[in-house]
């Protein structure tokens, strides 16, 4: 069986196509256009793209998950959250799991070891923060995303080195710190799973799971059919 799954978020569309429950590709989706599927599922930012196939699924608490959410407004819950939790739940059962999406902005969510989905934080993204320093001060510069990619010395040694790493190095530590917290509350380490596309410039010896919220939203739909 071949299923699409589809994610749009704030700044681009991308699509993923399964056979079987493998991954064939994964690639941004240009002027709407889909491969040729037998059911498909999305996660959805903002209003549903009229290209998306009548059939398609809208991912959404009320559907069948392989976790279970303890969340007090579920309704308002992202379903790239719900979707990257339910793919991380199912890499490493029975361990407590912190979930770090670094795109737009920069989401931390906790799994506990029983499965259950308990909630996290949401962050600025690396981008947002170089635009809003650059937004909210007369003459600090534009950094953007490739800036973050040099190596990251938590003392800057100029302006721009500055900034970086009162940005990059910043998410670095709060995440760290967050490694922390949650593994207190677990009473055991919890496993780090990152995707998104930023991942790469958190630089720590975390496990990066670049379609992380791709083979969770298929799974999902798996389950939903």
């Amino acid at each position: 069986m071949r299923s699409l799954a589809i994610d749009v978020g704030n700044t681009r569309a991308k699509v993923a196509l399964f056979e079987d429950g493998v991954m064939k590709s994964c690639t941004v989706c240009e002027d709407g256009v889909l491969p040729d599927a037998d059911c498909a599922i999305a996660s959805l930012t903002g209003e549903r793209p009229e290209w998306l196939p009548t059939n398609c699924i809208e991912v959404s608490h009320k559907l069948k998950l392989p976790v279970r959410l303890d969340y007090a407004t579920p309704e308002t819950l992202g379903s790239d959250r719900i979707a990257a939790a339910c793919a991380a739940w199912s890499l490493y059962p029975d361990r407590p799991i912190m979930v770090v999406d670094a795109g737009t902005c920069v989401t931390v969510d906790y799994v506990s070891k029983d499965g259950v989905y308990h909630g996290g934080a949401i962050l600025p993204g690396i981008e947002m923060k170089f635009r809003a320093l650059n937004t909210f001060t007369a003459r600090l510069p534009l950094l953007n995303i490739s800036d973050a990619a040099t190596a990251c010395d938590s003392i800057g040694d100029s302006t721009c080195k500055s900034i970086v790493s009162g940005v990059v190095c910043a998410l670095r530590y709060s995440l760290e710190g967050y490694v922390c917290e949650l593994s207190r509350r677990a009473g055991e380490e919890v496993q780090v799973v990152v995707t998104g596309g930023d991942a790469k410039h958190l630089a720590a010896e975390w496990l990066i799971e670049p379609n992380l919220v791709m083979r969770g939203l298929n799974e999902i739909l798996m389950m939903n059919l």
